[in-house]
This record gives structure tokens, sequence and C-alpha cells, in this order.
């Protein structure tokens, strides 16, 4: 009998309630494999709870934490990742999982031939529709406008010699994969698309009820858009005064997140909620009267699956990793993508408007090819064969 196999697993941190920390925690409930998680950082009060029952091995010093939240001090985990040293030779495989910068960890840590990478997208900063939409939206001055066009070029060098020890790569979406294609970084590896998870069962069984509020779940951070959506709001409100807009989620960026709290004050019919308990968020899905999702050019996007197995009707941006699957549902309303910020909260304005001139029968969606368990049996199936 053939004993279980043992992982090291790196992803770069576990710091908030994101996307990327559920996937970690569902690969690490993998009752095949013997899986041991490192990273850089670990912030056990902004995660999820689960992580507490697992071993983690923080492999950077206490000041990573500091600027793990930056989006332009992240670079600094560059002279990080070269002092990263992983035990690999009690491995037999290594898993790195990463959105961007986790690939660096192979500079000092390769296991030839059994190096798996699972992507949710390459580093986005140094792509080139993010560094377009970066200049207009987040670096305002010069200086820092040509710091971060260095950075991004620096970083595409470092990004080729990474994933020059990346002998499979498994992506979490086509855009990812189309992402890593034109960066050149694929050559002729072996690649696969395993959508990350969703508890739609959970969701599924909730009682529906229907409230007169919208309602958005998502991190407090710049591409996720909270600005635009409250813009459009304060337009629509207007004209809809007796429908209200929830925004729920954790705070990635608290100089964003002021700026949230600020305009929304002077808005009406908006409320923010942050740090909410699982049972509350669930209260959210179920009584809501549709869900909105609006990030900019999103990997995956995992809410706008929880919202539909709900079944609510989805308010979405037409550009993002989830698209695909969601294309020809007819409770989907798509908001055209704009790069313009004034003609993009016009649109987001024109679809809830068309929402609301809409006659449909919303029912709950079934994504069963997207459970945990069939997420585990597809990850544990690729770590299985890759001997």
């Amino acid at each position: 009998m053939i004993g279980k196999k043992r992982i090291a697993l790196f992803h770069p941190w576990i710091k908030s309630r994101g996307g990327a920390e559920r996937v970690i925690l569902e690969i690490l409930k993998s009752n095949k494999q013997d899986i041991e998680l490192y990273t850089w950082v670990y912030d056990k009060e902004n995660t999820f709870e689960e992580f507490k029952k697992f071993k983690i091995n923080i492999i950077a010093p206490k000041i990573a934490k500091k600027f793990s939240r930056s989006y332009l001090l992240r670079g600094l985990f560059l002279p990080i990742s070269l002092f990263s040293k992983i035990p690999l030779k009690k491995y037999d495989l290594f898993l790195i999982y990463s959105s961007g910068l986790g690939e660096l960890i192979t500079f000092r840590n390769y296991k030839p031939k059994k190096t798996i990478a699972y992507i949710n997208t390459i580093l986005r900063a140094a792509y080139k529709e993010d560094i377009s939409w970066n200049l207009k939206h987040r670096y305002k001055n010069m200086f820092t406008k040509i710091l971060y066009l260095m950075a991004a070029k620096i970083y595409r060098t470092l990004e080729k010699i990474a994933w020059k020890k990346i002998d499979k790569a498994i992506f979490i979406s086509e855009l990812g994969l189309e992402r890593a294609k034109k960066h050149n970084l694929l050559e002729d590896k072996k690649t696969e698309i395993v959508y990350p998870p969703v508890d739609v069962e959970k969701f599924r069984k909730l009682k529906v009820k229907k409230e007169n509020y919208f309602l958005y779940i998502s991190r407090f951070n710049l591409v996720k858009r909270q600005d635009l959506l409250i813009k459009a709001w304060s337009k629509f409100t207007k004209l809809h005064p007796n429908y209200r807009l929830i925004l729920a989620g954790n705070i990635e960026n608290k100089k964003y997140f002021e700026k949230i709290k600020n305009i929304a004050d002077k808005t009406k019919n908006i409320e923010i909620k942050t740090n909410l308990k699982d049972k509350e968020i669930l209260e959210l899905y179920s009584n809501c009267l549709a869900f909105i999702f609006i990030p900019f050019m999103e990997d995956f996007g995992i809410v706008p699956f929880e919202a539909l197995a709900t079944g609510k009707p989805l308010i979405t941006v037409n550009k993002g990793g989830h698209i695909k699957l969601i294309e020809n549902i007819p409770q989907v309303f798509k908001i055209e993508e704009k790069e313009d910020e004034k003609l993009m909260i016009e649109e987001i304005n024109r679809t809830l408007e068309r929402f609301l001139e809409a006659k449909i029968n919303p029912k709950k969606i079934n994504f069963k090819d997207l459970e945990n368990k069939e997420f585990r049996k597809k990850i544990e199936r690729v770590l299985a064969k890759h001997r």
C-alpha cells in the first residue's frame, strides 16, 4: 500500500478572510496527503479561525507583517525570498500557491520535477492591463509612477527566472492561464485549470427572503471599487429612495476604508459592515434583493457563486475569471467594463436600473463542480499523479 505523500505548501501570506485563504484551508483539509504549510506572514487575528488547527511555519522576520498590506512595499519580499529556506528534502512534493510574488520562493527552494504551482494569477501589478489601471487610479505623482514602472519591469525579469523552476502550473481560471501565456511563462509546461472551492451547498440551503437592499461583500481595497459603487448609488437613490445598499467585508486597506466611510456618510441609504461572523454574512445573503460584484478584473471571484447558489440575482462586471461559468444565466446582469471612471459609474447606474425593470424569477443555481469536496478531489488527483 502506498503511503501519504508529504507535501510542503507555500503561500506568501495568510492575512485576511479572502478567497486565497479559503483555498489554502481546503488544500490543508486533504486526508489523502500529509500537507505542511509555510508562509512569510501569518496574521491570526485577521484571518479564519480554522488556521489555528494546522501547523503553520513562518519563514520571514516579524517586520514582514508590517509591509505585507502595502501594494508598493510588497516588493521588499524579494530579499526575503532569497533568505527563506524550506527543508524540501523531507517532502515528496513542493506546492506553491500564488497570486504573484509567491513564485519568488523558488530562488532558494526547488524540488526538481516535483515543484507544482497553483496560480490565482501572475503578479497583476506587473501585467499590462493592471499597470494601465494603477497609473490612473493608484499612483498620482510622477515619482511614484516612475518607481512603480521600474519595479514592474524588474519584476518581469525575476518572474521569468522563477517560473523556470515550476514544473507544472494549475490555474484557478482561464483568465489566470491567459495572463501567464501573455508573459511567455509556460513554454512546454503542463497546465490545467482547477476552479477554486465554493461552499455552494451551504448557500443552497439558506431560506430566502427578499428585503429592499442590494449587497456587495468584498474586502475594502481600491481594486474592489466600492467607491465607484457609492458614486453610482448617489444617483440611483435619488430616483429610488426606498432601496438600501450594504457594503460588507474586512478592512484590507485602512486609508481606502476611511475614504469609503467618508463618502458613504454623505450618501443616503448606505450601511457599512465589517468583521462579520459567518451567521451574519449568511443572513445578509439570504435577505438581499440582489448581489453586486464590481472588482477590476478579478482572478476568479467566489462570492458571485455564493449569491447565485442562494438564489439571488447577480449584478456583475463583464470581465473576470468568474464570467465564463455564469455568462448564460438569466438572473445575471452584466455591467460593461469601462476605462473611464465617469462612464463606469454611469454603466453601474444603468445596470441597476435595468435590473429593476426586468421581470425575472431567480432560482438557486447548482454549481456542483465548484463544491468543496469536488475541489479536494481534483487537487488530490493532480498531486497523486505527479511523481
